[in-house]
């Protein structure tokens, strides 16, 4: 990891951007960076294990719940199939309704360009 401010002292500093690092000094810094890479692997492996393992568990209470209420809403339908026909007529009745005003209310602000511009000239 990164060395203290207390390790910076006179004694350890570069005298010149001119000084070249021993080839020892470069290995020991590679391998130093491969171990710490390595045990961040380790770590990340095992974070994404535990989380894997929760997201896997809400997933399969989430997929159940649907399930069930997916069959509760089929058996509700099945029981009574003219309450079912008669409630999706009324929404889509609705949503034709809605439809319907906002497609004249954009209509009626539309104007071809050439009427704006040129009105009561002609």
């Amino acid at each position: 990891m990164a060395e203290s401010v207390k390790s910076f002292t006179r004694e350890n500093a570069i005298a010149s951007f001119d000084h070249q690092p021993s080839d020892s000094a470069i290995a020991e810094e590679i391998q130093g960076l491969r171990s710490e890479i390595s045990r961040l692997r380790a770590l990340m492996s095992e974070k994404t294990g535990e989380v894997y393992e929760r997201v896997a568990d809400r997933a399969s209470s989430a997929a159940n719940y649907v399930s069930s209420e997916a069959n509760s809403v089929a058996g509700t339908i099945k029981e009574h199939p003219a309450a079912t026909t008669t409630l999706f007529t009324l929404i889509g009745a609705v949503g034709f309704a809605i439809g319907y005003a906002v497609a004249s209310a954009s209509a009626e602000s539309k104007q071809a360009w050439y009427q704006r511009y040129l009105g009561d000239r002609f």
